[in-house]
């Protein structure tokens, strides 16, 4: 997944970044933070993409409005699952709420915005991350953050999805799996969840809850 910030003010959007960087790292959490000083084509295309992304958006731009990009977000590119922060130095908040646009929340500049930016990102990627799920079939669907590991079967179209509690079968190549997750590939056969990894050696993985494969 992607944080896009949007700040014209070139040495305040490196902070951002900085800082959101820094609480990835520190929280382990993987994901790409991409930076715009103003609308153009390239950020254009990555609202019309359909992933989830994370919007940090200031409201007073050079060209385009923090609002009309709200709106393209919303209402053009139709992506109401995003999470949009807003960051001012006046205060819009009642005016924002108005608009229906689901705007997360509301940030001032002027006070303690790096503090209240941390908390903002930490708890918009802890409802994505709560959000991401695998479907196994038409009835059942599993959290990503479940699994633990996926192992491919030997002569067969088959991979065996294995979490804490229950395995589940599914007719879907590693590459597939791997290419929708982005799990680490072991070997040629096994893709493994690193949030739910405690040790890695050469050839036994530890889990969470202690589960251990041997890789051959």
């Amino acid at each position: 997944m992607k944080i896009v910030v949007i700040e014209d003010n070139q040495d305040l959007n490196q902070i951002i970044c900085k800082n959101i960087n820094k609480t990835l790292i520190n929280n382990n959490y993987d994901y790409d933070v991409i930076s715009f000083s103003k609308y153009n084509k390239n950020l254009q295309k990555v609202i019309f993409d359909k992933e989830i992304k994370i919007y940090i958006i200031d409201l007073e731009l050079g060209t385009k409005s923090g609002y009309d990009i709200c709106r393209e977000i919303r209402e053009f590119a139709y992506d109401w699952d995003s999470i949009i922060i807003i960051c001012s130095i006046h205060n819009y908040k009642e005016h924002l709420i108005s608009l229906r646009l689901l705007i997360f929340t509301y940030l001032s500049k002027l006070y303690d915005f790096d503090t209240n930016l941390e908390i903002a990102v930490l708890d918009a990627i802890q409802i994505l991350e709560n959000k991401k799920l695998l479907v196994i079939n038409r009835n059942c669907k599993v959290s990503i953050n479940d699994i633990y590991y996926i192992l491919k079967e030997k002569s067969s179209k088959y991979c065996v999805i294995k979490t804490q509690h229950q395995e589940f079968r599914v007719r879907r190549s590693l590459k597939s799996l791997q290419e929708e997750l982005h799990f680490e590939k072991v070997k040629n056969y096994i893709l493994i969840n690193q949030k739910n990894v405690i040790s890695k050696n050469k050839n036994i993985i530890t889990f969470k809850n202690k589960l251990k494969i041997r890789i051959e």
